[in-house]
């Protein structure tokens, strides 16, 4: 009976987050980032109004302030990518679940885009007129997915992998209970909770492997971003199944050790 609590424990912690978070570091990376998104989102707005103000009035100051907003903008939007990078690698780190390979994987791409991060910063510190900040920014534009595709493909499959050891072990205490279940007097209610969650388990299965899918089409060319987001919305739904078969898997527990 110490397995199937320890697995339940396990399981019941997929109801705290979309993603669970292991360690409070990432969880301040993960703000520290979604904190440079808000600053970029509000200095692209300085930078439009920048624009509209030229457009009304061609002075020499607002010309020059067309030039200092796109420069914040631009390196904003380079420090919310380096806060996304540093995040998901020391969500992987320490992550005991991960595997050596995997956070390999994901610790190369983050150093590789860190360094083209380093690149454009060089790129925005030397524009000097409106005419270069559409060069650099055409250019930080067509570089910025690449960023951090290989990035969201390595972190898709760190979860895809978590996912299918917590379908695995799920499934494995659902066999055990299912046997425990057996020398019930009265085991009808028991093992019609326990067909939930083999049906449960298997629509999980059924998105991971949806999910999986999807993570390894995060590639350019091609619609990363969007195949990225499909792929954590598999997760999610599975995450959803696994959870309703915790729920029944805590049922039976209770049936059984009940008698």
């Amino acid at each position: 009976m110490k397995k199937i609590i320890a697995v339940l424990t396990l399981v019941a912690s997929l109801s705290a987050n979309t993603l669970p978070a292991l360690a409070a570091t990432p969880s301040e990376l993960r703000q520290v980032w979604l904190d440079a998104k808000q600053v970029r989102l509000d200095a692209d707005a300085e930078y439009r109004q920048a624009q509209l103000d030229y457009k009304k009035d061609k002075t020499p100051e607002n010309d020059q302030r067309v030039i200092d907003t796109a420069k914040t903008v631009l390196n904003d939007a380079l420090d919310e990518a380096e806060a996304w990078l540093k995040w998901k690698r020391l969500e992987a780190d320490e992550n005991p679940r991960v595997p050596a390979d995997l956070k390999s994987n994901v610790d190369n791409d983050v150093d590789a885009n860190l360094a083209k991060i380093d690149g454009f910063r060089t790129d925005v510190a030397g524009i000097e007129n409106r005419l270069q900040v559409a060069v650099v920014f055409l250019k930080i534009v067509g570089g910025h997915t690449s960023l951090l595709t290989d990035v969201a493909r390595n972190s898709g499959a760190m979860w895809v992998y978590i996912g299918e050891q917590l379908a695995s072990k799920v499934s494995d205490y659902e066999t055990k209970l299912r046997t425990a279940a057996a020398d019930m007097s009265d085991n009808t209610e028991a093992l019609a909770k326990l067909d939930v969650v083999k049906n449960e388990l298997a629509a999980a299965n059924k998105k991971i492997a949806l999910a999986k899918t999807a993570y390894e089409k995060v590639r350019l060319p091609g619609t990363p971003l969007r195949k990225f987001a499909e792929a954590n919305a598999y997760l999610r739904q599975a995450k959803t199944n696994l959870i309703n078969a915790q729920v029944q898997l805590n049922h039976v527990f209770s049936l059984i050790t009940s008698q």
